[in-house]
Formats: structure tokens, sequence, C-alpha cells
């Protein structure tokens, strides 16, 4: 019962990660791992026994993966973010520059 909850826990973080890394974020996948995790604290197993599994199945380099994964994808979008700041700031700069009349365009 509790090796079927860790497969299905490896199985939704493999799912995670390549939606992830192929710009498809789902959020349904990660209420699916939230439920997970909620049936292994239901498991009431002893947390060396938890441990154990989360080892043995090589689930904590997945959770590892998953953080650095998500690490970067949050480094992607704040720099595309910093991106289109920037160039709001000079799209707003040059609307301004052209909009004040130049002394050169004056009727003499």
């Amino acid at each position: 019962m509790e090796n079927e909850i860790f497969d299905e826990y490896r199985q939704i973080n493999l799912k995670i990660i390549d939606s992830i890394k192929n710009d498809k974020e789902d959020i349904k996948l990660l209420e699916q791992r939230e439920i997970i995790i909620k049936k292994i604290f239901f498991l009431n197993l002893d947390k060396d026994k938890i441990k154990k599994i989360y080892v043995e199945k090589k689930i904590d380099d997945l959770d590892k993966e998953l953080e650095c994964v998500l690490k970067n994808k949050m480094l992607s979008v704040k720099q595309e973010i910093k991106q289109l700041t920037a160039k709001k700031k000079a799209n707003l700069g040059y609307a301004t520059a052209n909009r004040t009349n130049s002394f050169f365009s004056t009727r003499i």
C-alpha cells in the first residue's frame, strides 16, 4: 500500500518536471501531488520508515531536481519581467520625448 503511494508520488513528480521543462505548467498536477503527500501523512508510518522508503525510491533526488527546475523557471520569468519593464520604460521615454515641441518646428 505505502509503496504504491510512493510510486504514485514519484510519477507525479516526473510529470511535473516534464511539464515545467516544456513550459506547460499544470496546477492539477501540483494539486494531485499535494493530495498524495496528505495520503502519506495519513499512513501513520514511522518517520524513519517513511524516510527509508523516500531514499530507497530515490524520491529525494527527484524532489531536488523539481526544486532546481522550479528555481530556474522562476529566474527566467523574473528576467523576462525585467526585460519587459525596461522596454516599457524605453517606450515611455521615447513617447515623452516626442510629445514635447521642439523649437526647430516653430514657424517664424
